[in-house]
């Protein structure tokens, strides 16, 4: 048999062996680019929660040589933002990553050492590079548990590791789930605000103005206080603990909270002489045009 039937028949053997077997996959295309950008990570542009087109051509060629870079454990991953090429050379990864680039993109796509060093700088200064987690932002935003993470705490604004609501939501416990938090933290995905002696959980893009509001509202009763008040701005601490059934010193503190937020103010009656509650009505609506719960929309609608 001649050499090129040969050849013929073993292709043809190996095909058939292929459409036999239960490993058989169609689509021979790196699951790495398919999972790039997923609907889910689609969906979080649309809403702002990631950002890709903020990444420029050079970027993306320089950050697609970083995921195998920066998984080089031989190289040292501590470095800080390399201001001048020069001080390259302090941190072995990035000088690294820094050659390979020079190596695959400066003759195929004619960028200069220049243009490829600014293009590391940007992607360190943006967070798309943290060498310590040896990991890129895009294989973050590829990452499933990380997404519903991001996902959970874009619902849960102001959450904390020690809320119910991580475990039963995202089958984590503390341990896990704060661990994945130090990821997004590092990447700038989130931010933690700690107020009191807990820590919260927000998204990076959200403003902190009304962080503390945010955390007092977690709390089912603040809501309540608020709409006794509303209701009658006269009702006194005993009243309020009656109505809820609470006890009235936890109401005292309570009240005593919204006050240092300023979002009520406890003035005098001139005809009666007796305390009486005023609530921060503005400020209650410029709550609601960043966070929806809890909704106020209904109580200052009867203003």
């Amino acid at each position: 048999m001649s050499l090129e039937r040969r050849r013929e028949t073993e292709e043809i053997k190996e095909k058939k062996s292929m459409e036999r077997s239960s490993f058989r996959h169609d689509d021979f295309t790196p699951l790495e680019e398919k999972t790039l950008i997923t609907e889910e990570v689609e969906k979080q542009q649309d809403e702002n929660v990631v950002i890709f087109d903020e990444l420029n051509e050079i970027e993306t060629d320089v950050l697609d040589i970083a995921k195998e870079v920066l998984k080089l454990k031989r190289y040292d991953s501590e470095f800080e933002i390399v201001s001048e090429k020069d001080k390259i050379q302090k941190f072995p990864i990035i000088e690294k990553l820094y050659a390979q680039c020079i190596s695959k993109l400066s003759y195929r796509k004619g960028y200069s050492k220049e243009d490829i060093f600014l293009a590391i700088r940007g992607l360190e200064e943006k967070n798309w590079i943290v060498t310590s987690e040896r990991r890129t932002k895009i294989e973050i935003l590829s990452n499933e548990k990380l997404i519903n993470i991001l996902n959970f705490i874009k619902e849960n604004p102001g959450i904390h590791a020690r809320d119910e609501k991580v475990e039963k939501e995202l089958n984590l416990s503390r341990t896990p789930f704060l661990k994945h938090i130090m990821t997004l933290e590092r990447f700038k995905l989130i931010r933690s605000k700690k107020i009191g002696k807990t820590l919260h959980y927000f998204l990076a893009d959200i403003p902190e103005n009304y962080d503390k509001l945010k955390v007092i509202f977690i709390n089912d009763v603040i809501p309540q206080i608020l709409e006794q008040i509303f209701k009658d701005e006269l009702i006194t601490i005993t009243n309020l603990g009656e109505n809820l059934d609470i006890y009235p010193g936890t109401i005292q503190y309570h009240v005593k909270k919204l006050t240092e937020l300023n979002l009520i103010k406890i003035a005098k009656n001139n005809q009666t002489g007796k305390n009486i509650f005023l609530v921060n009505f503005e400020l209650l609506k410029k709550y609601n045009e960043f966070f929806k719960e809890p909704d106020f929309t209904r109580l200052l609608e009867g203003i």
